[in-house]
Parts: structure tokens; sequence; C-alpha cells
């Protein structure tokens, strides 16, 4: 999975599996990357770790409604 938001590739937590197990919508995780992306732009363990903590906090569900 790639797009401009996502670091190189996956390293630490394979969060694009879980988006996709959870049915996210893509465009909704890109979302998450993005803004994510915004606090941690070095660290990408950290950054992966915050993408995975949004997307299982299901909180962006109440953003699509």
């Amino acid at each position: 999975m790639s797009s401009r938001y996502t670091m190189e590739k996956i390293e630490y937590f394979d969060y694009p599996k879980v988006a996709k197990d959870m049915h996210i919508p893509n465009v909704i995780l890109k979302e998450i990357e993005k803004e994510v992306k915004k606090e941690f732009p070095k660290d990408k363990m950290m950054y992966e770790l915050h993408v995975l903590r949004a997307i299982k906090s299901k909180y962006w569900k109440k953003t699509t409604k």
C-alpha cells in the first residue's frame, strides 16, 4: 500500500492489514496517515503505532456518518 503520506515501507506495525481486515475505507486510512504524519514526521515507529491506534480506536467511524 503506498501513498504520499505513508512512509516508505511498513517496518513495525502492519496497520494496512488491520485496516483492510476492519474494512476501513482507503480514503479514511489516508486521512489518518496524513494527520499522524504531521505529529510524527520522522519517527517511523511512533507514526505506525499511532496510525494503528487510531484505526483500532474506531473513532474514525464517527467522522464517516
